[in-house]
């Protein structure tokens, strides 16, 4: 069955440096629509890599914005865990929210960052 996956930043650069803990992630998402959010495209861009690497990548995935509706999403999760005294870097928190808002499952390696997020779904 065709699922919507989004590749958080992490899985994005362990594929692109062809690190071994990301050598089965194209096979196990090689039936779904592959997303990342303009979150991760902009931590791509803010690193000292291949620049050609990273929009040859952006060319075979579909990206999804944080929009009105991931920013009301983003607003309640940033207060639900402050007022459970968790912190959680905010990128991750957007990146969370678009995930949410277009019903995506996240792709990660950093499980911890998005665990205490009701409703993220983690492969």
């Amino acid at each position: 069955m065709e699922q919507k996956i989004c590749l958080d930043t992490d899985t994005v650069i362990a594929i692109l440096n062809n690190e071994e803990r990301a050598k089965n992630i194209p096979d196990k998402i090689a039936q779904d629509t592959v997303y990342i959010t303009t979150v991760t495209l902009f931590e791509l861009l803010l690193r000292k890599t291949n620049l050609e690497a990273i929009d040859s990548f952006r060319n075979k995935v579909y990206v999804l914005d944080f929009d009105e509706d991931s920013a009301r999403i983003a607003s309640a999760i940033f207060k639900e865990l402050q007022s459970k005294g968790r912190t959680t870097d905010i990128r991750d928190i957007f990146i969370a929210s678009i995930c949410l808002t277009n019903k995506c499952i996240l792709a990660t390696f950093n499980k911890k960052h998005f665990e205490h997020i009701e409703g993220i779904i983690l492969l």
